[in-house]
């Protein structure tokens, strides 16, 4: 039985979080990928496909604009910016998809480089906020994925599951230039945000 993602997420009204994402902005692979996959995701138990724009990859989603000030995550940021410039990052593969809590999620590898990504948002967000303020993936480990769409309340797992065997897509690369500090609200079955600062990744 899956759970709407959105009521797991226990999300308040209007509530808006401060992340880190990798997004798809200019990279029409995956664009054109998501297409693809757009008639597998028509399906009761699911919210629409997530339109390429609103496509990302949480690097950490570190709490709502109440816990935490602009002031201080700018300072995040800044933090960010020479762990992130020295980061030599090869490029990463969507690389298979399956069904996680109900939610249709893609695969990225490899996970160990995509999670020096994660690694470098948490040393610099404990320099900042200090270690009993800053958040942790919520999955024990990180796990680096990225939603094509959202589930909602539904027993019809395997029909779902079925649905996307019969409608192979072939996988897609992409690469990592830069990371966004981001105000981050749900909309109408997906996230939607503010891009407050860009920080260059590779580029030291």
């Amino acid at each position: 039985m899956a759970i709407d993602h959105f009521l797991t997420r226990r999300l308040k009204d209007n509530q808006v979080d401060w992340n880190f994402n990798v997004v798809f902005e200019g990279q029409s692979a995956v664009a054109e990928m998501a297409q693809q996959y757009a008639p597998a995701l028509q399906h009761s138990g699911l919210y629409k496909p997530i339109a390429p724009q609103w496509m990302h990859a949480t690097i950490l989603s570190m709490g709502t604009t109440e816990d935490f000030t602009e002031q201080e995550m700018l300072a995040v940021a800044v933090k960010l910016e020479p762990i992130l410039a020295s980061l030599k990052l090869p490029e990463f593969n969507f690389d298979s998809w399956w069904l996680w809590g109900g939610n249709v999620v893609l695969h990225i590898s490899p996970e160990d480089e995509f999670t020096k990504l994660y690694d470098a948002v948490i040393s610099a967000l404990e320099q900042v906020v200090g270690p009993e303020r800053t958040a942790k993936t919520p999955h024990g480990k990180f796990i680096a994925h990225t939603s094509l769409a959202y589930t909602r309340s539904h027993d019809k797992e395997h029909s779902l599951h079925d649905q996307l065997v019969a409608h192979p897509v072939k996988p897609v690369s992409f690469k990592v230039s830069y990371l966004p500090l981001l105000r981050q609200w749900a909309h109408d079955g997906h996230y939607e945000w503010e891009v407050i600062k860009k920080i260059p990744v590779g580029s030291g």
